[in-house]
């Protein structure tokens, strides 16, 4: 099962599958020649088994063998791409340490770089699926967006984006990729180098394909793995070949049509590669690395990858001598390619491409520090991923043009082509009580630019347990104004259950629905302040058990301050930062009250690494009618998970309470980005007080623990707590955590 696993894993990280069973004999080492011949290198795709090549190439270099030319594809491409930009293995290894591959993988803008209003949305919606009604439903053409991937490609391409062919790069070099139109391998050996690579990596369902001339490409290892002999076409007299070894298929183990399907992929590229070696055009020097051990996902294990290359290639330093040349020889050859190395000019200028007018300006201003001043790359791909987190674009690229004479940069926006308007949906599971499970689906549909540039309507349905329709209208006080009004509506109706001692009293349900209008200022990406009335009807009606609470029933009406802070670096489980929210409400009409009154409540957490691993946190929330004691419901409840989880949901209704939670976080393990991100154990201490309830302890606490793990559908938690006077409870949930 592990095998066909990994085996489906192929299909979905953007690699290509290799050959399996065992390795062939290698062919007699070349004859030695009077005058240097030329030597192609040829690198093999194969995702993180790619990274092999890092440390083939170093032995290439330690013998003082000259590589006049590489050809690569997919994985094969990139390693070959960034050794013929000038790079020594040296900085190569560098570049690949660099790289947060689970990040790449996983293909998501950084929490912390997303607008405010993205936040939210990744707060509220936190599990990976979007689509868009822009022609229909229309879904994301690639499970990734490819922008972490373009990034490291766009730095490594920069000083190379106007040459006119490859074969001026400090070593020519050509990629493979398939046509998607014709079927058929596509040879890029000029243009843009970083869109090149893009596409010789670029799986269909994993990275969006790459447009270039009206075609369409995606990755090359579905027709040409190893392309020897676009390596030959290039004037090879010799050709070394790199092929990635992997441990022999066992058919006694079981299969999913998903496993079968991952399979079939990978005969078909291995057929293509058989060819490559076998054919008329292969290679004379084969370099085969045992990777039996690791798996196409394995970026992690970089180094012991990057090993197993380099003793494969060294274990054939004999067959490779003879194309070994003396120090004066290898001095001059490595002098030649410093040479043909170029240095990043100073920009003159920001051009922006891929987007509106208006949309184009916005961005320039937001890039005009860069001109005129040394090219720091990462800042550059900062700013890029800060534009990806306007929630607009799939990808924001960058190259280097000349116009009139000067260099400037031209900053490469990809539209979402399925939105606006995005649609995120929403499965929500909530066993805060297990013995009566409420379970909700829904979805955000947000419209862009509605009115004005900036200007979104955001409108949320929920169905199930609870039903719901609110939407909002944002609207900036100018193009680049931090100024808004948001007028907005809702309605609502839900289950609003009493508890005593951890069990149902008596069942409720609510009913809301209002208007109301805020004007705003945004801060930052990270804080919001906003100021605004609403008013409304609630209905608080029992349906089953004791009448603790008569039917209320009236207007609403409150005046509302708020701010928000979070400088949190995950929307669901953070690591590392500070969240906070601050709120003045003045009630003027409240159901069952018949006075007005004030409410101020405080809810915030810090959170602070310790270790790679772990993390210490500390939540405090507060909430008081300002020494009121008014009649009708209550304002603030303590109870249910993370709110004094031994206690049972709106068990202590208060007008008053405090509560303190020190908690800590452990990362237990990784997983596949492509299903999530990880698995925490989380465990806290939960005390606070309730004034005027009818709790039996004064200070209600409880210790709460449990496994938290990151999905793609949202986090899952699944733990319990254990409390004061016998209150305990077991709980899970789908959804927000903190």
């Amino acid at each position: 099962m592990k095998r066909a696993f990994f085996t489906l894993l192929v299909l979905v990280c953007g690699v290509a599958a290799r050959a399996q069973g065992p390795v062939e004999a290698a062919p007699s080492p070349p004859p030695v020649r009077s005058t240097r011949p030329k030597i192609g290198l040829v690198l093999e795709g194969g995702g993180a088994l790619g990274l092999a090549h890092v440390g083939v190439i170093q032995v290439l270099e330690e013998l003082h063998i000259p590589v006049d030319f590489i050809a690569g594809t997919s994985m094969g491409g990139l390693v070959g791409g960034i050794y013929a930009a000038g790079n020594t293995p040296q900085e190569m290894k560098a570049l690949v340490r660099q790289i947060h591959w689970n990040d790449v993988l996983r293909g998501r803008t950084p929490y912390r770089q997303l607008l405010f209003r993205r936040k939210e949305d990744r707060r509220d919606y936190p599990n990976r699926f979007e689509f868009g009604l822009k022609k229909g439903v229309q879904f994301p053409s690639g499970f990734n967006s490819g922008q972490d991937v373009g990034l490291i490609l766009d730095q490594l391409a920069l000083p190379y984006t106007e040459i006119g062919s490859f074969d001026q790069l400090p070593i020519p070099f050509r990629c493979v990729a398939t046509d998607l139109e014709t079927g058929e391998g596509h040879i890029f050996d000029r243009g843009s180098l970083g869109q090149a690579l893009r596409a010789t990596m670029s799986l269909p369902a994993v990275f969006p394909p790459v447009e270039r001339n009206g075609k369409v490409y995606v990755d090359g290892g579905l027709v040409n793995n190893l392309p020897v002999d676009v390596v030959r076409q290039m004037g090879a007299d010799v050709v070394i070949a790199v092929h990635l070894a992997t441990a022999p298929f066992q058919p006694h183990e079981p299969l999913s049509s998903l496993g079968v399907l991952g399979r079939s992929l990978a005969v078909v590229i291995a057929l293509n590669e058989k060819h490559s070696l076998d054919s008329l055009t292969k290679a004379d020097v084969r370099i085969d690395v045992d990777l039996a051990a690791f798996d196409t996902t394995d970026y992690n294990n970089f180094e012991k990858i990057e090993a197993a290359g380099y003793k494969s290639a060294n274990a054939a330093k004999d067959m490779l001598a003879g194309l070994s040349v003396d120090n004066a020889t290898f001095a001059a050859y490595e002098e030649r390619r410093l040479n043909r190395k170029k240095e990043l000019p100073v920009p003159r200028f920001i051009e922006v491409q891929g987007t509106r007018p208006e949309i184009k300006e916005g961005i320039q201003h937001e890039l005009a520090a860069l001109v005129n001043r040394p090219i720091e790359i990462d800042e550059l791909n900062t700013k890029m991923t800060d534009i990806t987190g306007l929630g607009r674009f799939n990808r924001a690229g960058y190259r280097l043009v000349d116009r009139d004479g000067k260099q400037g940069l031209l900053v490469q926006v990809d539209e979402k082509p399925y939105a606006p308007p995005t649609v995120q949906p929403l499965l929500a599971i909530d066993g805060s009580d297990f013995r009566q499970v409420l379970f909700s689906v829904g979805a955000r549909i947000t419209f862009l630019d509605l009115g004005g540039y900036r200007s979104e309507l955001r409108t949320d349905v929920i169905a199930g347990s609870k039903y719901g329709l609110s939407t909002e209208y944002y609207h900036p006080l100018g193009r680049f104004s931090n100024w808004f009004v948001a007028p907005r509506a809702y309605v609502s109706t839900g289950p609003f259950n009493l508890y005593t001692d951890n069990r149902i009293f008596a069942e409720y349900r609510q009913k809301i629905i209002g208007t109301g209008v805020d004007v705003g200022y945004a801060f930052t990406r990270n804080s919001e302040l906003r100021f605004g009335y609403d008013v409304g009807f609630q209905k608080l009606s029992r349906q089953i058990g004791l009448p603790e609470l008569p039917t209320l029933r009236g207007r609403t009406g409150v005046t509302n301050l708020s701010y928000v802070l979070d400088r949190t670096d995950d929307p669901t489980i953070p690591g590392q930062g500070l969240r906070m929210r601050t709120q003045f409400k003045w009630l003027d009409a409240n159901p069952g009250s018949t006075e007005q009154f004030p409410t101020v409540e405080m809810r915030g957490g810090g959170f602070q690494r310790t270790g790679e691993r772990s993390s210490l946190f500390l939540l405090a929330s507060g909430g008081s009618t300002v020494g009121r004691n008014p009649d009708g419901l209550p304002p603030f409840s303590l109870g249910g998970p993370l709110r004094l989880g031994a206690y049972g949901i709106n068990e202590l209704l208060t007008n008053q309470y405090f509560l303190f939670q020190p908690g800590y976080l452990y990362r237990l393990k990784q997983i596949s980005p492509f299903l999530g991100d990880s698995v925490y154990l989380l465990g806290a201490y939960e005390v606070g007080k309730a004034y005027g309830s009818l709790s039996k302890s004064r200070l209600p606490q409880d210790g709460t623990g449990g496994l938290v793990i990151q999905t793609i559908f949202g986090p899952v938690f699944i733990g319990g707590s254990v409390g004061d006077h016998g209150h305990r409870a077991f709980y899970f949930a789908v959804g927000r955590l903190f």
